[in-house]
């Protein structure tokens, strides 16, 4: 908790009208501002915010409610007091007492969001130049976009060349440096030089909950260049599974209508917007998170989360379930005819209402496919199979978390679909709890033991994560060259770098076995510090691959480097071995074993800089 003089050096710093005129429109009345008020339905303007006394307030006349600063935000946006007075000195640019020991001070965040609103206002600029702004604005019209659209979501276009920002703060360091950390722009290991991460792209500002830009959603003009989507790396600013895109236009619909829509793509939701649709907001490349979760359920009691109807649309609907259902939210599941996305279906008028009107709470969605199975299975053995399947699924997803109230609500409904008792749920859950808790104790003991990031060379660290950059950045490519490479026995265990095995024991299994995830997938299953390292690490990605000139290149050469590394490895640890022998005729024997060991790794196609002779 911050100490008094935190609380009124916050306070003086705020703008109690430029706070609440950011989620409500206000109007000067004499030396007032008046507006709706935004904690009841508000249809004559009722809503006093008074700045001309010696403490400003507001209060409403109809309802009540009134308060400073600190009790709108809580009131608002549903945070607790030391997080309001956190929120609020962020956005004042003000460090705390108690927070001046943090890594990241409210200094950096401040010089962070300038230079993202500075990058924003560039992009907004560069839509009526040149020919890159008549491509881009070519492109927003065919979506049908309007104007205020543009404006309101501030959408603009980053150029085709490489130094568009950079040649505007190569001659400031302080700028430099901001930009960097920022993800606007990169550097050059090798020359030093930077160059813009951003290129022929339509540019979308990531806002916060007050609407200033955190980060950037781009999509491609040339629809050769891939991927289609980029986004800024996570800063202390941003953090994609903490983040809703389009929350700061939408946080006043949402609370109005007490409910939340949620799509998958930046066009879907201004498309959404447009239509009328202003309670929308999408996730940002990246499954539905317990961050987004609590964050919505602050605000509202109900969410329509909408996806494709395909296979692809399934696995989001299982993450998000695994994700809300332990909530005390009404959590919906709206699913799109095959092949058409809420921005198609939106420009037709009602007819996107329609489906979210048709949404079917989580649980009836999930039993909906399994209902049918028991149903069509003749035997009761064969019944019995399926209903415990679907219990132990539903389970993995997060059924036997639920407590309180919502346990035996939630049991009652798949009981009901089922047709089994409550006692029989509760028996199958606690065969699959004693089963997981099992299986986790054994995976355990047989954890891999990772050599600690002190310990590992600069040049192996590096191997290792140029290797998983072009894996996340191009999986499927990745893919089929280790698939190519069967000699090659890559496992987790071959990672020395303990955040660099997280990242590893997510995608290898997929990539060995052909089936390459997404990046998208791949982060929703990683830690945040992996997550953010995944982050960076497909930037990385993108950057090798140009250098390289294309991306198999890119995977030979970064394959080619972290074999050899591996190799060097056990050539190191065959050699220790043999110089632990004592007897000098079980050491000859010893090196002659290991030497016949080094000849068949490097006849696989490795090559070493280790003197073979040096063993004996």
């Amino acid at each position: 908790m911050s100490d008094r003089v935190d609380i009124e050096r916050v306070r003086e710093a705020t703008g109690l009208v430029a706070l609440i005129s950011r989620y409500v429109p206000l109007q000067p009345k004499g030396r007032e501002w008046l507006g709706l008020c935004p904690f009841h339905e508000d249809n004559k303007p009722s809503f006093t915010v008074v700045t001309h006394k010696q403490n400003s307030f507001y209060k409403c006349h109809a309802c009540g409610a009134s308060g400073d600063c600190f009790t709108f935000v809580q009131e608002y946006l549903k945070k607790d007091f030391s997080e309001a007075i956190r929120f609020l000195a962020e956005q004042a640019g003000i460090t705390l007492s108690y927070t001046r020991s943090e890594s990241v001070s409210s200094e950096s965040k401040t010089k962070l969001r300038a230079a993202m609103q500075w990058a924003s206002d560039l992009y907004v600029s560069e839509l009526c130049n040149g020919d890159t702004g008549k491509v881009a604005s070519t492109a927003i019209d065919s979506r049908g976009f309007s104007e205020n659209s543009v404006q309101d979501f501030s959408i603009g276009v980053a150029p085709a060349g490489w130094t568009f920002l950079s040649d505007r703060v190569r001659e400031d360091k302080n700028r430099t440096a901001t930009c960097i950390a920022s993800g606007l722009v990169r550097k050059k290991e090798e020359s030093g030089r930077i160059y813009d991460t951003f290129r022929n792209r339509l540019m979308f500002p990531i806002c916060d909950e007050a609407g200033s830009p955190i980060g950037f959603g781009a999509r491609r003009l040339d629809e050769n260049e891939e991927p289609k989507y980029i986004n800024s790396p996570e800063t202390s600013l941003f953090q994609k599974s903490k983040t809703l895109y389009g929350l700061h236009l939408a946080n006043r619909s949402i609370r109005e209508r007490n409910c939340a829509v949620v799509v998958e793509g930046y066009t879907d939701v201004i498309a959404c917007h447009q239509a009328g649709l202003t309670n929308v907001v999408a996730t940002l490349g990246t499954s539905l998170t317990k961050d987004h979760a609590s964050l919505l359920s602050r605000i509202c009691d109900q969410v329509i989360l909408v996806f494709d109807g395909d296979e692809a649309g399934q696995r989001a609907a299982d993450r998000a379930i695994e994700v809300f259902i332990s909530r005390p939210i009404d959590v919906r599941i709206c699913v799109l005819p095959s092949g058409q996305d809420p921005a198609d279906i939106a420009s037709a008028g009602d007819t996107l209402q329609q489906h979210l009107d048709a949404a079917c709470d989580v649980i009836s969605y999930k039993l909906k496919n399994l209902e049918i199975e028991v149903q069509s299975t003749d035997t009761l053995s064969g019944r019995q199979k399926v209903i415990e399947s679907c219990i132990e699924n539903l389970a993995h997803l997060g059924l036997s978390k639920l407590d309180g109230v919502r346990r035996p609500l939630v049991l009652e409904k798949i009981g009901s679909l089922l047709g089994i008792t409550m006692q029989q749920i509760e028996a199958i859950l606690k065969n699959y709890t004693s089963s997981v808790q099992q299986q986790r104790s054994k995976k355990q003991d047989q954890q891999v033991k990772v050599v600690p990031t002190s310990d590992i060379s600069r040049s192996r660290l590096l191997a290792e994560r140029e290797f998983l950059s072009i894996c996340l950045y191009d999986p499927t490519e990745a893919s089929a060259t280790l698939r190519e490479h069967k000699d090659f026995d890559l496992t987790v265990e071959n990672f020395h770098d303990q955040t660099s095995a997280n990242i590893a024991q997510i995608i290898l299994p997929q990539l060995t076995a052909g089936t390459p995830r997404s990046m998208q997938d791949t982060l929703s299953e990683l830690d945040d510090t992996s997550r953010m390292l995944a982050s960076s690490l497909f930037f990385d990605g993108q950057r090798l691959c140009q250098d390289a000139g294309s991306v198999m290149v890119a995977i030979e050469t970064s394959l080619s480097a972290f074999e050899k590394k591996l190799l060097n490895q056990s050539i190191d640890n065959q050699v220790h071995q043999v110089k632990q022998v004592v007897d000098p005729a079980e050491r000859a024997e010893a090196a002659q074993h290991a030497l016949e060991s080094i000849r068949q790794q490097k006849s696989a196609g490795c090559t070493s800089q280790t003197p073979i002779k040096s063993i004996t």
